[in-house]
């Protein structure tokens, strides 16, 4: 019975010196949340559609693991306008690994990331009184930002995000088709289609150290 407790106190006095070695003491905050919302850009015309300027919005939480290595996770949203009859909201999970560059002196530090989404997109009529609603699914896509932030005192910090994200899926929509040219002949079918939706966004907002 005493040798397991030794044991068990070698192994928490093991444990604490780990976590110490990983967590300097001068470093007190390890948890954030950052709130960040701007403007979205569609990188190229896909799938015959030509997407206007966005909007989006970011809710990220994030976790230094050891270091100035993390893990984060979110939720991100970016809505655009076509020049056709529908609007385009892509949403839903980021998540990968950041990196924080913090200089020797200043207020500013800059953070890097990568990772991956599982959003979907989902796609309604520009005039809401038709009902018109579509639901990709979700599926896989890529998500890479990088950041500068200015320490605003307390664990409070300004930031602004310069975000890429690029997702693959496959959209069928209605589609008018005049078999014999004229508008009387008028025909509406569901049109299959691949979507690649590639856009950078410009984010600014908060971040909040606990």
């Amino acid at each position: 019975m005493c040798e397991k407790i030794k044991m068990r106190r070698l192994f928490t006095i093991c444990l604490i010196l780990t976590v110490t070695n990983l967590y300097p003491q001068s470093r007190t905050s390890i948890f954030s949340a950052e709130l960040t919302s701007g403007p979205s850009f569609a990188m190229r015309e896909t799938g015959g559609i030509r997407l206007k300027y966005g909007r989006g919005l970011d809710a990220i939480l994030a976790f230094d693991l050891w270091a100035d290595v993390g893990l984060f996770g979110g939720w991100g949203t970016s809505s655009f306008s076509s020049d056709g009859v529908f609007r385009y909201r892509e949403s839903g999970i980021i998540y990968g690994v950041q990196y924080k560059i913090e200089p020797l002196s200043g207020k500013f530090d800059y953070l890097l990331r990568a990772g991956r989404t599982w959003n979907h997109i989902e796609v309604t009529d520009r005039d809401w009184n038709r009902g018109f609603y579509y639901d990709s699914g979700y599926s896989e896509g890529f998500y890479t930002s990088g950041s500068i932030r200015y320490s605003a005192g307390r664990g409070w910090l300004i930031t602004g995000t310069l975000r890429y994200s690029l997702m693959n899926t496959r959209l069928t929509l209605p589609e008018a088709i005049y078999p014999d040219g004229t508008p009387h002949s008028k025909i509406i079918i569901n049109m299959p289609r691949n979507f690649c939706l590639s856009h950078l966004g410009v984010r600014v907002g908060i971040t909040k150290y606990f």
